[in-house]
């Protein structure tokens, strides 16, 4: 008995879905006729894949994981091959992961410059934590994704792409902003607008401050960067953001960058890959644009709401001159 294309869907779609009959639905065939294709596989191959346990998901096993990636390559090159006769020009949909901040600054302009490459894509972006993220990627759930600065995984390739910078900010009228070369000591009293207490953003700003500041006042927090933003445009105290997030309110006069010699916090981004995994022409193809963009100016976010945030009563910034672009340091 030789092992057949089928089987090796049925093995990938049990181990992604964690059930035969989740399996089934996705790969549109009855329970049966799945059951029987993992049972034949695990035959063939002498070893068992899966564990099972009473009123639980089955568990694949180590020599499953061992084998996973070698069978999602070999799926994705039949693909390949099926697709051999098609026109060359890509097309299909790409599922993209990304951390909040990617995703709503620099990601949808670069989703946006593929596709004017390749009309025929399509492309959806999922947005989340980054320990999901990683997660999803260690299941192959996601083949590519833009995360910050993790550390090391089994199973999960790391290529540099950018580092972000972030700065802290305030309202023109607020009582730190103009004032130059600030000591963190300055920063004590102050009310912040932050990400929620989880956050590695949030814990970096608290580590970093400590010493000299003590319990930081978090007046606001949010799970949303946008949010952390607006709140403290409205006047709720400092924020640590994303310099490409809040490139064009600094620009504008929204907000200043606090001028904090001893605060410097970077960040590396990173495209995040199932490491050793087959990866198809349209995946390899969006990669390799992401990677040649490292250094290509990109326009900031436009803000929602522009009415509503311009320049308040008695904010003394005024707009500068300088372009919008903004570029993302290189890694």
């Amino acid at each position: 008995m030789k092992t057949t294309t089928r089987q090796l869907q049925v093995f990938d779609a049990v181990a992604a879905h964690g059930s035969v009959t989740a399996a089934a639905q996705a790969l549109g065939m009855s329970q049966s006729a799945a059951s029987g294709a993992l049972a034949d596989l695990q035959v063939i191959l002498r070893r068992p894949l899966f564990a099972h346990a009473p009123g639980r998901p089955l568990q694949i096993t180590d020599e499953g994981k061992r084998l996973r990636p070698i069978v999602r390559s070999l799926l994705s090159e039949i693909a390949d091959l099926e697709r051999a006769a098609e026109p060359a020009e890509l097309s299909g949909t790409l599922r993209i992961g990304a951390t909040l901040m990617i995703a709503e600054t620099v990601l949808p302009r670069l989703c946006i410059d593929f596709m004017a490459l390749h009309p025929h894509v399509r492309i959806a972006v999922d947005a989340g934590p980054l320990a999901d993220l990683i997660d999803r990627i260690t299941r192959f759930e996601l083949e590519t994704a833009l995360i910050e600065e993790f550390p090391q995984v089994e199973g999960v390739e790391l290529l540099p792409w950018r580092t972000d910078e972030l700065v802290l900010v305030a309202t023109p009228d607020h009582p730190l902003a103009g004032r130059r070369a600030l000591a963190l000591g300055d920063l004590a009293g102050a009310r912040w607008c932050l990400r929620e207490a989880t956050s590695a953003i949030t814990g970096r700003v608290r580590y970093l401050l400590h010493e000299h500041v003590g319990q930081l006042d978090v007046a606001f927090q949010s799970t949303s960067n946008w949010a952390v933003r607006h709140a403290v445009i409205a006047g709720g105290g400092l924020g640590c953001l994303s310099r490409v997030l809040v490139q064009h309110d600094l620009d504008h006069g929204r907000l200043v960058a606090l001028d904090v010699p001893d605060f410097r916090f970077t960040r590396a981004v990173s495209l995040a890959r199932p490491r050793g995994l087959w990866r198809s022409r349209l995946v390899q193809a969006f990669d390799d644009f992401l990677l040649a963009h490292d250094r290509m100016p990109l326009e900031p976010p436009i803000p929602s709401q522009p009415a509503r945030e311009s320049r308040q009563p008695g904010h003394r910034g005024s707009p500068a001159s300088a372009s919008n672009a903004v570029t993302l340091p290189p890694a």
